[in-house]
């Protein structure tokens, strides 16, 4: 990443000037100038980055807003290369990226995507294991849940959704000690101890709970409601053409 490149680099020119010169407790000093400095440009460079790439990816976020996703989804593209100065920037896009080719049914271009996001994006996370196991690639997507756990132990649904699949495959014990896990993040959450309960009366998992976060995965058709509801909001904000008058 340059931006820790260049960070590193002031530290050391610092801390290698203070050396040569031999100031107060030279060498020692230097070392510790030049973590210091290293420390304080990365968070300068880092945060200045920030605010110049900022208005780009308000841009893009109107773009999805308004139903553009094509559109968003080559701009994103574009800012593919910056991921070079930026840390977990790169990962971040590629998230982007693939939950918004995953949204649209673009499988390729969705895969290529989500296998390279951070694994500090869940959502992302969330939509590869769900291509995978609609594929039928029930190991890969319970290890790409495993490893996302591992990364956001606090996010409930990582975990509702791999006792999901593991209960519909069949394996009804290894669902229940995922839930029990995600019940030690989060004791009083209503739909783990409803999901366990249905567990262990062997019902259903209920995932409704979670919304679109749920149903935009497409392991599950939402409701009638649901779908008329997100039909209403893709539609909001268009108009027709207003007729010429003769």
């Amino acid at each position: 990443m340059y931006t820790i490149l260049i960070s590193v680099l002031i530290g050391a020119t610092t801390g290698g000037v203070w050396t040569a010169l031999g100031l107060w407790k030279t060498w020692q000093m230097g070392i510790v100038l030049t973590v210091l400095v290293s420390l304080v440009s990365f968070v300068l460079i880092s945060r200045a980055f920030a605010r110049r790439i900022e208005p780009r990816f308000l841009a893009v976020q109107k773009q999805i807003q308004a139903g553009q996703t094509q559109l968003a989804i080559a701009q994103l593209e574009e800012l593919m290369a910056l991921g070079r100065w930026q840390v977990l920037l790169e990962g971040q896009i590629h998230a982007q990226i693939g939950l918004l080719a995953y949204s649209t049914g673009d499988q390729e271009r969705a895969e290529e995507h989500l296998a390279k996001s951070s694994l500090r994006a869940p959502e992302a996370r969330l939509a590869f294991a769900a291509l995978e196991y609609r594929r039928g690639r029930t190991k890969e997507a319970l290890e790409i849940l495993d490893l996302a756990i591992r990364a956001n132990k606090k996010n409930l649904l990582l975990y509702h959704v791999q006792a999901w699949m593991l209960a519909k495959e069949g394996d009804r014990d290894g669902a229940i000690d995922k839930l029990l896990r995600c019940q030690k993040v989060e004791p009083s959450n209503e739909s783990t101890q409803d999901n366990l309960t249905r567990l262990r009366n062997g019902k259903k998992l209920n995932m409704k709970r979670f919304g679109m976060a749920w149903f935009g995965l497409q392991l599950e058709k939402p409701p009638a409601q649901l779908r008329a509801a997100q039909g209403m909001a893709a539609r909001k904000g268009f108009r027709q053409k207003p007729k010429r008058r003769r």
